[in-house]
């Protein structure tokens, strides 16, 4: 009530309110480039911390990878490359980015953002996320997401109270993005400050640089020259700012809008800001749920032999390896195991059958070893089952037994179904080897003597 009879009594009430719609209005578009990069990038980190965990050897072998990246995220384009700025994109289109000036190796290990005019793959204005990938401490390889510049001049577009205003985008090395309706564009290489104090802005200057230096709001007219009420919100990335420039019977026509009716006005502003509030809190939530969902459904796919549902062959190494690098002092069994003789079934029944066989398997599997342990089939017969936390001799004997008991119930056969028998190997950790590639090996010689003895049997490496 008090703010009505105010508004009634005062002009400046008026005036806060339409800066304050505008200072909303420009704080949600450079809100909405902010998250729109910065969700692109934190997706980007995802797929880098996968591509750092699996035995990734070519940029080729990230094709599966980049390429379900640049369809789930704002990317226009996904690029995978090294140091010299060689690599491929998520088409598998081989290119070499180094001409660009994109890869800074001494902005670490941390991702960073960088702005292009024209990037020489597409032809392109784009701002780029640079995503260092780290092994051993190092950057070995990059990972580039492309954001279109044309999505920010159309954000720009959709606000309505934008209608007939400019903007201008500036970066670290001056401004880059201008409207049409902006008649005299500021020169390359412009920055913010150079920018304000050209068009004579009507605020102190110290003050003036103390806000850009501590990268905030900005809101003043210029000088009768230019005659504008500009406002500049930071992006929250590096020292970018969004500048925005009404012409002044723009804003008086705003101003009397408002002045007209203050009481409906009060009532707008308070629905605006409620429905700004309820829309902002609701987008965040229905993002971080589509990108949770996501992210979750594309961990599982990737991990995912589709035919059985176990662990694929990268899953399965890359869990046994984070295993025995988290918990370097406790015991394990590693058990190879595959289908004797498999070929005849597929030869003599058809792969529908091997097919059903196999899926046989990989239930029977999942049932007995729960999630708890690793449980994956990495070729076309052969499985893997590492068990955790074993460091007795009798757990060892007893997982034994349970494998053999297993092994049995699987050789058992209902109906039409082919009888088919098993061999496997066992390896023990730590006391067989201390990583997975040498407990693999040793497995793997374990069931080369089942094999070698008649198939249908067990066999553990031999100490």
């Amino acid at each position: 009530m008090t703010l009505y009879k105010f508004g009634v009594s005062s002009n400046k009430t008026a005036i806060t309110i339409v800066e304050d719609e505008i200072a909303a209005s420009a704080g949600g578009f450079s809100s909405q480039i902010y998250e729109d990069l910065d969700n692109m990038t934190r997706m980007g980190i995802a797929f880098r911390d996968m591509i750092v965990a699996l035995p990734i050897e070519k940029p080729m072998d990230t094709l599966p990878l980049i390429g379900t990246l640049g369809a789930n995220s704002q990317a226009y384009m996904v690029v995978y490359c090294d140091t010299d700025g060689v690599g491929v994109t998520q088409n598998g289109i081989k290119v070499n980015v180094e001409k660009d000036e994109l890869l800074h190796p001494d902005a670490g290990n941390a991702p960073y953002y960088a702005y292009i005019q024209k990037e020489r793959i597409m032809q392109a204005e784009a701002v780029v996320s640079v995503i260092p990938v780290v092994r051993e401490g190092t950057v070995s390889n990059y990972i580039l997401m492309y954001y279109s510049v044309s999505r920010i001049k159309k954000l720009f577009h959709q606000n309505k109270l934008f209608n007939n205003a400019n903007f201008i985008f500036s970066v670290d090395d001056g401004i880059v993005i201008t409207t049409e309706v902006l008649k005299e564009k500021p020169p390359k290489g412009t920055t913010i400050t150079q920018l304000l104090k050209d068009w004579d802005v009507k605020t102190d200057t110290d003050q003036l640089q103390m806000a850009i230096n501590s990268n905030k709001k900005i809101a003043a007219f210029t000088s009768q020259t230019y005659n504008k009420y500009v406002i500049c919100t930071p992006v929250g990335i590096n020292d970018w700012y969004i500048t925005i420039g009404f012409d002044k019977k723009l804003y008086d026509d705003l101003l009397t809008r408002e002045w007209g009716n203050i009481k409906k006005l009060i009532d707008y502003l308070l629905a605006l800001i409620i429905t700004f509030v309820i829309v902002l809190i609701g987008t965040m939530i229905v993002m971080r749920i589509i990108y949770n969902n996501t992210n979750k459904k594309l961990l599982k796919q990737a991990n995912m032999d589709l035919l059985t549902g176990l662990y694929n062959k990268m899953a399965t190494e890359s869990k046994i390896m984070q295993y025995i690098k988290d918990y370097p002092r406790a015991g394990g069994v590693l058990f190879i195991l595959d289908i004797d003789n498999f070929k005849n079934i597929n030869d003599s029944r058809g792969h529908a059958e091997g097919d059903a066989v196999l899926k046989r398997v990989g239930q029977h599997l999942k049932e007995t070893y729960g999630e708890h342990h690793v449980v994956g089939r990495i070729g076309g017969d052969e499985f893997i089952i590492f068990v955790k936390d074993i460091l007795l001799e009798q757990e060892v004997a007893e997982q034994i037994k349970m494998m053999r008991e297993c092994l049995q119930v699987l050789s058992q056969t209902e109906g039409n179904v082919q009888p088919c028998t098993f061999s496997a190997g066992a390896s023990l950790y730590p006391n067989d080897a201390q990583d997975f590639s040498n407990l693999y090996k040793a497995a793997d010689r374990a069931l080369y003597e089942a094999k070698k003895n008649g198939k249908n049997q067990l066999k553990m490496t031999e100490s």
